[in-house]
């Protein structure tokens, strides 16, 4: 199964605390159980950039650690993102998720990841279902695609 974690998953399981600690183990459980996390390109970006930005150099070390100790794969550019950037944009018309998050979700399901977590709560609840590319609006990828750390402890 792969995994795709968004950025706010990955600063979650960095944090000194019993939550994030928790969902620390949680993904070394999932590789463990010989799963794939796999984040975009585009989430290292938004990583390092909030780190600069917010002065977090630390977190950026402890960051680093943690993709290389879990080996998280790094999805790059792939000729279908552009048509899922196009379809995921249309379908967001309120908004209401941003557009560096309309891309994240965009690689995943160009790559046809089985679960797309994030602590992100509008971007849960993003309208999947209405997308009708050839890889979002896929049956397999619409009812199961969107999770929360939660949802992802109960499934493995």
């Amino acid at each position: 199964m792969k995994i795709f974690l968004d950025s706010t998953v990955l600063f979650d399981a960095i944090e000194n605390s019993k939550e994030g600690r928790r969902f620390k183990t949680l993904l070394n459980h999932a590789i463990n159980d010989k799963h794939i996390l796999v984040t975009s390109l585009t989430v290292y970006g938004e990583i390092v950039q909030v780190c600069i930005r917010d002065n977090r150099s630390d977190d950026l070390h402890d960051m680093l650690d943690l993709i290389g100790g879990l080996d998280i794969q790094c999805w790059l550019p792939n000729p279908q993102l552009r048509d899922c950037c196009k379809c995921l944009d249309k379908h967001d018309k309120e908004n209401r998720v941003g557009l560096s998050d309309r891309t994240h979700l965009a690689y995943s399901t160009s790559y046809d990841d089985d679960y797309f977590v994030t602590s992100d709560e509008n971007l849960q609840h993003f309208p999947l279902d209405k997308c009708k590319c050839k890889r979002c609006g896929k049956k397999n990828n619409i009812s199961k695609k969107l999770i929360s750390p939660e949802q992802l402890r109960n499934i493995l």
